[in-house]
């Protein structure tokens, strides 16, 4: 949206990207139910078992029971409206498939099977061999349109000096500074190597930029786990000025994506590498040389296949055990004296357009422009 009112061609962008604001009743319902197998859906147990088995299974090109309560008030409101409509999830197009003007961008550099639903107007991809599944599902070649990465509009301005900087540090003998990323769903396998790791990163004398969402699962597990091993830890939110000398560990604060996004980029410029999900930020990874730490478990369709990917290119590393974490400090040592630390960030620097922001904006102006 930031892009499409970037370019001037478009009037008025309105954003509704809220399904709960639009779902009333059992419909609600439905949706906090999914919400509530996305939140628990990560864990070891039965509940995680479940969300991988509905996930496995899903396919949003026939609209069963449950696609037809939850997309019931959603199919109400965007049926029949004339204006065109953007949406960014599978589900979203099976709702609302056969409507006219239904844009579907497909964010990823991967496409597994529960991606591809059939019946939107245009498809959205950032990658060539993202596109070939819709084909083949039967989109014409004309309908799927090829953007380039989809990299944040602050990012993409400051990326090639960051990217400068980035490198003189890791060939010096500055400290490197790592930003720690969980998902959504914060998952306690995910949330538990994260916080090991910067431990490691930190008693290794790195710098560590945790962002965690506000009282979340991540927040807490970050102060407990440095309170336990008596690193100091200081914390800001977007109400905070960034110091010029950022403190050894720095947990950033958040509400709304809005703000970690804002807090994103007031600090890219300190960033050596990262590490998260691999179904997090592939695209820093792919198109802004930033080297990326991997935990796992892959949860979903998309990580193993992000990871694949990220490992074919040469710009990740994958943290698979626990003890993986714990060393992290001492790998990054080795990974920077052997110049593979280097390596990684030029593997994933120039390989990739990182425009594909403004290059959807600038298309559906010219698509849209009456």
């Amino acid at each position: 949206m930031d892009a499409m009112v970037r370019c001037g061609h478009i009037k008025l962008v309105r954003s509704e990207n809220d399904v709960f604001e639009v779902s009333k009743g059992l419909s609600r319902l439905g949706w906090c139910l999914v919400r509530s197998l996305y939140h628990r859906g990560a864990s070891r147990g039965p509940i995680g078992r479940l969300y991988s088995a509905i996930r496995s299974g899903s396919d949003y090109n026939r609209r069963g029971l449950m696609l037809r309560l939850i997309g019931r008030d959603i199919r109400r409101k965007h049926l029949t409206d004339s204006d065109p409509l953007v949406v960014a999830h599978p589900v979203l197009v099976g709702i609302l498939k056969g409507r006219p003007d239904l844009i579907y961008q497909h964010g990823e550099v991967v496409t597994p099977r529960e991606a591809v639903v059939v019946g939107a107007e245009t498809v959205l991809v950032p990658v060539e061999n993202a596109a070939q599944p819709f084909r083949d599902a039967g989109y014409e070649h004309s309908r799927v349109f090829v953007s380039g990465l989809c990299v944040e509009l602050p990012l993409v301005k400051q990326a090639s000096d960051a990217f400068q900087m980035r490198i003189k540090r890791i060939e010096s003998l500055d400290s490197l500074t790592g930003v720690f990323f969980s998902s959504g769903a914060e998952p306690v396998i995910h949330v538990e190597k994260l916080v090991a790791a910067a431990v490691s990163v930190a008693v290794s004398h790195g710098k560590v930029l945790l962002f965690a969402r506000q009282n979340g699962r991540f927040e807490r597990a970050v102060r407990s786990g440095f309170h336990r091993n008596n690193i100091p830890l200081s914390a800001i939110d977007t109400g905070d000025q960034i110091p010029h000398d950022l403190p050894a560990v720095t947990l950033i604060i958040y509400l709304s994506r809005r703000e970690e996004d804002s807090l994103t980029a007031r600090l890219f410029n300190q960033f050596d590498y990262l590490v998260a999900p691999p179904h997090e930020r592939t695209n820093w990874a792919l198109g802004l040389g930033l080297p990326l730490f991997a935990v796992i478990p892959t949860i979903g369709p998309f990580a193993p296949l992000n990871l694949k990917v990220l490992h074919e290119h040469g710009v990740a590393e994958t943290l698979e055990f626990p003890d993986d974490a714990h060393n992290l400090g001492e790998r990054l040592e080795q990974l920077r004296r052997d110049g593979r630390l280097a390596a990684m960030a030029e593997a994933g620097w120039g390989r990739c357009s990182i425009d594909g922001f403004a290059r959807i904006a600038e298309f559906l102006s010219v698509r849209y422009a009456d």
